[in-house]
């Protein structure tokens, strides 16, 4: 980052950011400032971005002054409206939020960030108290809802939807949902301090943020748009549970909100204690249904309830090997783990024929960027380990530091202990696992889950196999800073980035899985659109998972074409075409 100048002083006494030429501090009129040597002006990415939300709170004041709103015509603004809200605050303090919650769950959160989000918003704030707001504000519910700001600008794009079209325009809640990612990206470059896992938290976040607006859209035409559960008082959600038949009956947000009251209350948050043992003792059934994740990996916060392990998977050990050979690329990995199955039973002959063998560690690193297909493959490995015999139960529990790391020492060996015993039987895939590794003297948190990990590797060896993954080189350093880590990690298996002709491949495969096609000059761009992303990509390219967030977006954008058309052919349906990747 080039830094040419400084910018602005911090004042001692009221901590609010002042212009470097003050020779007072024109809040409180006292003189004692701190100087901070930054200036974002100097950033490539900060005009563009700051350019961006100039606009937007220009089109904030539009909606504002705009006047009534009809209860018919436009619901949600109409009530928005009717209590003095400004949409201007809404939007600000939606970003705001989004900013912190990045930047804090990918452990990268600086005075400087701070100092950008205050500037690019223009929020003009007491930077301690805006700091305690932000923090305050985070919510372990985040992912799991639509921000207001996005259903506001939805509804206000239907409003003037023949306008926009006549001039061949965006909505602008699609235009939000771009301004969150190039402001997120713009955040982690504001200084040097950004953690790999900030990036990975942005790309879940993004994941989940755009499935909520494709699920909106989906639901506003019926008014079932509503959020079903957040504002509903903990007794009544506590009754329409007990008293299901089963969780089906709900609504998904509803089922989804439940399950972060609970992991709120197994993380040692007291305000939902009372809800999750209420409920457990009434329909322990339920807290389960509601724990489990619809396929065989289990998110670390479910750790609580496993499926249930007597109905045998149908597949043969041929299927899974097959089902891992046809994955898209990840050539070398499909060799490496092919030879390890042949590995095992290999061993297994000799061992049922009485011959002496050397012992092996079944433990892996799994080393690449994101998006490369660490947690598919690891899914059939558990599966594959279970027929071979090797695994009792065979199903994969997936964690990070996060949900390993307690609050305060001796409650991480706790909480590392509860996530090992769920995984019991399978796999505990650990992600970004270099994160765990002590960033100085002081963090002894990592440490202790560290040493949990390698005791209960020793403990339960014929019985549970760990795997931890991350970037290359961090893995790397991860596993040689710890000796007992070097002497149970021996084995790695690296993920290669996709290159254009697997990239391209994963968006055929994805359109296929979902009854599209591709017009012929929509091939061409996305062929084109792939090597582009695959010359120009850095560090933190996100292979497979940028595919998927540009399919998803494809989709959006042929929802958004096709919404108009009152006599929709199936043709129509089934073809994705080049006008679908404008949002480009």
């Amino acid at each position: 980052m080039l830094i040419l100048s400084v910018k602005w002083k911090i004042c001692y006494n009221c901590h609010h950011k002042v212009d470097i030429s003050a020779k007072v501090c024109p809040y409180c009129n006292e003189d004692y400032f701190k100087e901070i040597d930054i200036s974002f002006d100097e950033m490539a990415e900060y005009e563009p971005i700051k350019s961006e939300i100039k606009e937007l709170f220009e089109y904030c004041d539009l909606i504002d002054n705009r006047g009534d709103y009809d209860e018919k015509l436009t619901p949600i603004l109409a009530d928005f409206k009717s209590k003095n809200n400004s949409v201007r605050d809404l939007v600000q303090t939606n970003i705001a939020d989004f900013l912190t919650f990045i930047a804090v769950k990918g452990d990268s959160f600086s005075d400087f960030k701070l100092l950008f989000i205050d500037d690019v918003l223009q929020l003009e704030s007491n930077l301690d108290e805006l700091y305690l707001v932000l923090i305050k504000g985070l919510d372990g519910n985040y992912m799991n809802y639509l921000p207001l700001s996005f259903k506001l600008f939805y509804e206000n794009d239907l409003f003037h939807k023949d306008f926009l079209e006549s001039k061949n325009l965006k909505g602008y809640m699609d235009k939000l949902f771009e301004i969150y990612r190039h402001i997120a990206n713009a955040l982690f470059k504001c200084d040097n301090y950004t953690e790999p896992k900030a990036y990975a938290v942005l790309d879940r976040y993004m994941d989940s943020l755009a499935k909520h607006i494709i699920r909106f859209k989906r639901d506003y035409p019926t008014g079932n748009f509503k959020e079903p559960f957040i504002n509903d008082h903990v007794d009544k959600v506590l009754e329409l549970l007990s008293n299901c038949e089963n969780i089906d009956d709900f609504h998904e947000d509803f089922i989804a909100n439940t399950k972060d009251w609970i992991n709120r209350s197994i993380d040692g948050d007291e305000d939902y204690d009372d809800f999750y043992k209420e409920l457990t003792r009434r329909r322990p059934d339920v807290v389960a249904d509601i724990m489990m994740s619809k396929d065989d990996v289990v998110k670390i916060d479910d750790h609580t309830f496993q499926k249930n392990t007597e109905e045998e998977s149908e597949e043969s050990l041929d299927d899974l090997l097959e089902e891992l050979n046809s994955l898209v690329g990840l050539e070398a990995v499909k060799k490496e783990v092919n030879s390890l199955v042949n590995l095992i039973q290999i061993r297994k002959i000799r061992e049922e024929r009485g011959m002496k063998q050397p012992s092996m560690s079944l433990h892996l690193v799994f080393s690449g960027n994101p998006g490369t297909g660490k947690t598919t493959v690891a899914r059939l490995l558990s599966k594959i380990y279970k027929k071979l015999g090797v695994l009792s139960k065979g199903h994969l529990i997936e964690t990070d530091r996060s949900g390993l790391v307690g609050g305060y020492l001796g409650q991480t060996a706790i909480k590392t202990q509860e996530v090992i015993q769920s995984a019991m039987g399978g796999i505990l895939f650990i992600d970004e696992a270099y994160t765990l590794a002590p960033k100085n003297k002081d963090d002894a948190y990592g440490q202790e889950a560290i040493d949990t990990i390698l005791k209960a590797m020793e403990d339960y060896r014929d019985d549970l196999i760990v795997i931890v993954a991350g970037y290359p080189g961090l893995m790397d350093n991860f596993i040689h800073s710890n000796p007992g880590l070097e002497s149970r990690f021996n084995k790695y298996i690296f993920f290669e980035d996709y290159n254009p002709d697997e990239l391209y491949g994963i968006f055929l495969s994805m359109c296929e899985n979902s009854s599209l096609k591709l017009d012929s000059k929509a091939d061409e761009y996305i062929k084109g659109l792939c090597e582009d992303l695959y010359n120009t990509r850095g560090d933190n390219f996100a292979n497979g998972r940028q595919i998927r967030n540009l399919f998803e977006n494809v989709l959006t954008q042929q929802a958004n074409r096709l919404s108009s058309d009152l006599d929709i052919t199936d043709d129509e349906l089934m073809t994705i075409i080049l006008d679908d990747f404008e949002f480009e």
